[in-house]
């Protein structure tokens, strides 16, 4: 009988340590938003995003905006017109909003019209070309 319950408490234990695992480890690779801007015409919206995560790496005074993200256009009706990954959040002030969409140099560009958007690689050797969904 006490091994039977042993067992029992042995399997309760350690389903309630992987609950609190996953459930921790759901929690860390979230995403908190770090800004959000307006197109000048007010019709667009970009999200600039990082892991939860991020905020337990170790920095300098004033390096806050180093961690890698992601940043998101969408429109007023909330339709996504894409989502990249950034190297560093900062990157989201030099987003330029252009006549056919939006550009952020060395990252990524949106064509609103075509509802696409043109990004790099990881290793800056394939150009990517992809519709929004």
């Amino acid at each position: 009988m006490k091994k039977r319950r042993w067992k029992r408490l042995m399997l309760f234990a350690s389903c309630s340590v992987l609950l609190i695992i996953g459930t921790i480890t759901t929690w860390l690779f979230q995403e908190v938003e770090y800004q959000r801007f307006s197109s000048p015409d007010q019709q667009y919206q970009a999200v600039v995003t990082y892991r939860r995560l991020e905020l337990f790496r170790p920095t300098f005074p004033g390096q806050s905006g180093d961690k890698p993200g992601f940043i998101k256009i969408e429109d007023k009706d909330g339709r996504n017109f894409g989502k990249v990954k950034m190297p560093m959040v900062w990157m989201s002030g030099d987003l330029e909003w252009t006549k056919e969409g939006a550009e952020l140099k060395l990252v990524c560009e949106w064509n609103f019209a075509k509802r696409s958007y043109r990004f790099w690689n990881a290793n800056q050797t394939e150009e990517i070309v992809k519709s929004a969904k």
